[in-house]
């Protein structure tokens, strides 16, 4: 009994870390190019590229940046360093769908992955790559847009698809 209420929570667990909609446009705008280490600043762009890498070699096509999700993004990240949470719902209720929605997009699928504690892009985007949700998210060819946000080691991808 106990071994399948712990099997149950960590199958919730891993369907809530890496959150997904589908279905609710912004036009894309580069990221900025960035050196392989990236100083903090560049550190959204350096996780764009990462991931881009990532889909190319299962055969999807790049995400473009959108200004949308990285407003969406950043927002969030912003929100959980400020208040203190880290989860993809805010304590008003606010998931990634409403994020991308009230940054100006229209969407038709949606998802989010949050990550905290890594110093370098590398290594959120190697953190995700081990959970199978996130890999999921970066590796769903649905999606074709990308924001992040980041600050203070808290990270936030927003993958999307315009309606």
């Amino acid at each position: 009994m106990i071994a399948s209420a712990r099997r149950l929570a960590a199958s919730l667990a891993a369907a809530l870390a890496a959150c997904a909609y589908p279905a609710a446009q912004a036009a894309p705008a580069a990221p900025p190019p960035v050196a392989r280490s990236a100083a903090p600043d560049d550190m959204p762009a350096e996780v764009a590229r990462l991931v881009n890498q990532q889909r190319a070699r299962v055969g999807c096509a790049p995400l473009a940046w959108d200004g949308a999700a990285a407003r969406a993004a950043q927002a969030h990240t912003d929100d959980m360093v400020r208040r203190g949470y880290f989860a993809h719902v805010s304590p008003e209720g606010g998931n990634v769908g409403t994020r991308v929605t009230a940054a100006g997009a229209t969407w038709r699928a949606v998802a989010e992955n949050i990550a905290s504690g890594q110093s370098t892009a590398e290594s959120v985007v190697q953190g995700w790559l081990r959970s199978p949700g996130h890999r999921a998210n970066i590796e769903n060819c649905v999606y074709t847009r990308q924001g992040v946000g980041y600050r203070d080691r808290v990270w936030t991808h927003v993958f999307y698809t315009p309606l």
